[in-house]
């Protein structure tokens, strides 16, 4: 066993005074738990420069890139305006996240939602979506040239087996997120009958998009640390245009939809994890 020797001072002709006592800010803080299985896996992985550069613009119009969050812990996940079943969640969930991160005065993480549908998600919609879910994060869509998406001849939908998938809204700057972070984005046919838009003018919608679905923490060093790839198990309010859009009567939900899905609260935990800090 260590035996730790008690320190002494010695004053005038052997004065003698007691042990030193270490202030608890000097004690080194326990280490901060990895967050379980059931919520995601711990990764080390650095961003190349290509991800580092990849261009986007949020929702206020601002060019944005990961590379400029350097310092910061960025919390990631990827979302369309147009997603009939995860994303109005997925986002509801970042705006809890988000304002537990607000009322603690944390500066040091941003909550960053990345667009893969930039063909349709412009600017103007992403403008338009932020306002609709009263977003308190920032939202992504990327710049520069988009082809344009066709969906798969088959009439494959999104939940069908077939694996067959259209083509296009590729964008170069997506491409380099997907290929970095591992996400799955592909352009399938719609449902029968078509879901219509929920922006005006309400037209029919021809095609969805299939992609990942939860959450990637990215450290200050700019190393992906920590991923999960369930759904959001969320609770709470939403905008009635979207619970509409997803096709559900209320859009109040007392309990998740996904009931295995992350949690507001095991979002924090990852983050924390990361940074080994406590928000």
């Amino acid at each position: 066993m260590r035996r730790h020797n008690t320190m002494m001072v010695v004053l005038g002709a052997g004065t003698l005074l007691g042990a030193l006592s270490i202030p608890a800010s000097a004690l080194a803080s326990p280490p901060i738990k990895q967050p379980p299985a059931s919520v995601g896996v711990a990764t080390s992985q650095a961003m190349t420069k290509a991800v580092k550069d990849a261009r986007f613009v949020n929702q206020n119009g601002q060019p944005e890139t990961l590379g400029g969050l350097v310092g910061k812990t960025v919390f990631v996940v990827p979302f369309l305006t147009l997603c009939g079943d995860t994303c109005p969640f997925t986002t509801g969930n970042l705006v809890q996240l988000q304002s537990i991160i607000s009322n603690d005065k944390v500066k040091n993480v941003e909550v960053v939602a990345i667009d893969v549908d930039p063909y349709r998600d412009t600017l103007t919609r992403i403008k338009v979506y932020s306002k609709l879910i009263g977003a308190n994060f920032q939202l992504w869509t990327e710049t520069g040239a988009t082809t344009v998406p066709k969906a798969p001849k088959s009439g494959a939908s999104m939940n069908s087996m077939s694996g067959s998938v259209g083509t296009g809204d590729l964008n170069a700057n997506l491409t380099t997120i997907e290929k970095f972070l591992g996400w799955t984005v592909q352009v399938v046919d719609q449902d029968t009958p078509p879901s219509t838009d929920w922006m005006a003018p309400h037209e029919k919608l021809t095609y969805d998009i299939n992609h990942s679905d939860g959450f990637w923490v990215i450290n200050a060093d700019q190393q992906i640390r920590f991923l999960s790839g369930t759904k959001p198990a969320f609770t709470g309010k939403l905008s009635k245009v979207l619970a509409t859009f997803m096709g559900y009567k209320s859009n109040i939900y007392k309990v998740a939809v996904y009931k295995r899905g992350w949690t507001p609260a095991e979002a924090v935990q990852a983050i924390e994890w990361v940074e080994q800090s406590k928000i």
